[in-house]
């Protein structure tokens, strides 16, 4: 028996220099087998959640990009539908025309107090 062979047969011999059973090591084999099993199955499930979450983020950040191309593209239509130039010109071409400053009218709507609705 060579020496390295020895000292490894040493590490499964117990205080009173009796060998250890066979089942013992076979048990104990088996224990260290599923711990191992087990642990590969977790990082395995962990390595696949961070995948999945990180295909969602993914398609988080292009949706936030399509809002925001939507929103400038509203900001732009709005800016241009509010342009006075533009809407000076529609009053124009509907027949309106601009008021002196002395016939403009501003109505003031009496405080009313609001009615109570019964269910």
């Amino acid at each position: 028996m060579t020496p390295s062979a020895a000292s490894v047969y040493r590490m499964f011999r117990r205080a009173d220099g009796e060998p250890t059973s066979v089942r013992t090591l076979v048990i104990g084999m088996v224990v260290t087998a599923c711990l191992l099993a087990g642990i590969g199955v977790m990082r395995v499930t962990h390595r696949h959640e961070v995948l999945q979450l990180g295909y969602q983020l993914s398609r988080e950040v292009e949706h936030v990009r399509e809002l925001r191309e939507a929103h400038r593209r509203l900001e732009l239509e709005l800016a241009t539908l509010s342009a006075p130039e533009r809407i000076r010109k529609l009053a124009t071409d509907l027949g309106m025309a601009p008021v002196a400053a002395d016939h403009i009218r501003v109505v003031t709507v009496p405080h009313r107090p609001k009615l109570a609705v019964e269910p």
